[in-house]
Formats: structure tokens, sequence, C-alpha cells
């Protein structure tokens, strides 16, 4: 099973000596071509492909000052915690209100996000490096954002074109530290999951990456 294969964290010590700059999209690219296993490559999309933390926090801020809370008030998490898992800390701080329906929250917030789509800025490394593999592999978004966001944000950004597959929280069962979005990704490309190169932004995304049994590269350092 997929789920049980290791997976390969690549951070940038992993590649010594490299020939372009690190940080860039031709390091990138070098560290890519010299895995020959790989086959299709899958990016996270928030904190990877586009900046998107202000235009979160400030939509998340705004959906919970809907129930009383306010900023101050709201809890540490991990970076790239979704909305569904932010409802349910905030539920066992106390914070929220448990009969509070998650989707409603939801659709609150995805309105929020939307009104400041257009402020969203390509992290430069990432989407050069997309362009560059583009005409290499099948290219693939695996996000733990919502259609109802995803879709506006990569027109807004005009990177949609570049990918063959588009999955979003709302298509699968779990999202991230859980496999689920990557290996349907994989399962849409038709490839298999071993031979899939995922590039994340958050340790939970590169925990989802090795319950895929995907190899995934740290992108930390390219933004």
């Amino acid at each position: 099973m997929a789920g049980s294969q290791p997976a390969i964290i690549l951070r940038t010590s992993a590649v010594s000596r490299p020939t372009a700059k690190v940080g860039s999209m031709e390091s990138l690219a070098e560290r890519t071509e010299r895995l020959a296993e790989v086959k299709a490559l899958i990016f996270d999309l928030d904190g990877t492909l586009v900046d998107t933390s202000a235009n979160n926090r400030r939509a998340l801020f705004a959906t919970f000052e809907t129930q009383g809370i306010r900023p101050d008030d709201m809890p540490s998490a991990p970076e790239g915690t979704g909305f569904v898992d932010w409802c349910a800390l905030l539920v066992s701080e106390g914070l929220l209100a448990p009969d509070v329906p998650v989707s409603k929250l939801q659709q609150i917030c995805e309105r929020e996000t939307l009104r400041s789509v257009h402020e969203v800025r390509e992290i430069p490394a990432l989407v050069s490096f997309a362009r560059w593999a583009e005409r290499r592999f099948p290219l693939a978004v695996a996000t733990g954002s919502s259609r109802a966001v995803v879709d506006p944000l990569l027109a807004a950004t005009g990177l949609r074109p570049l990918f063959d597959v588009v999955v979003t929280r709302d298509e699968v069962a779990n999202g991230k530290p859980e496999p689920d979005l990557f290996l349907r990704a994989a399962e849409l490309l038709d490839v298999a999951a071993a031979a899939c190169l995922v590039f994340e932004d958050t340790d939970v995304g590169l925990a989802a990456a090795r319950q895929a049994g995907m190899a995934a590269m740290d992108v930390r350092p390219y933004r």
C-alpha cells in the first residue's frame, strides 16, 4: 500500500554542492532532474505557489470575530492547519460553541478570503519552476483550501493552465496530515504514488507526503 512506503523528505542540505544558487528556480530544477524515478509533480498551493498568509489570516480573524472571538484570543496552531481543524481547536479551547455549524463558518471565511484574492502574489522561484516543469511532467495542485477559493485564486494569478489536476479539501475525506489529497492527485494523474514528488511548505504537508509514500521537497528555503 502507498501509505506504508517510506517517503524521502528532501531539504536544501540534502543536495551537496549545487551548481545553481540555493533558493533559485534553477536549483529546484537541478534537484528534480536528479530524481530519475519521478514521473509527476504535486504542489501545495498556499505558501508554496502563492503567498496567501496575510489574506488567510484576515479572513480567519474576521470569520471568528462573528462568533465573538477576538484575534488576541486565538490559540496557536501549526502552520498549514485547515479551517475545519481550526474550528475543532477553538471548540476544544472553549472559545467556539460546539453546535455552531462549521459549514456556515466556512462559507463566511470563503467570502472574506475572496474579498482580497486580487492581492495574492506568486512566489517567484516556485512559479518559475512550475512553468519549467510543466513542459516535462504532469503537474497537480493538492491543497487543503476549498474549491470555492482555489478556483478564483488560480484564475486571478493565471496559474490554472499549468496544472493537469487540481484537488481541494472538498474532494477528499481527510485533510493534511492525512495522505488523501496527495493520493487522489496521483490517482487522477494516473501515476503511482511512489513516482510522485511533492512540493510543500509546512510540516503538516510534509507529513501528508510521507503518509502517501511520496518523496517531498521542503520549499521554505525558496520563499
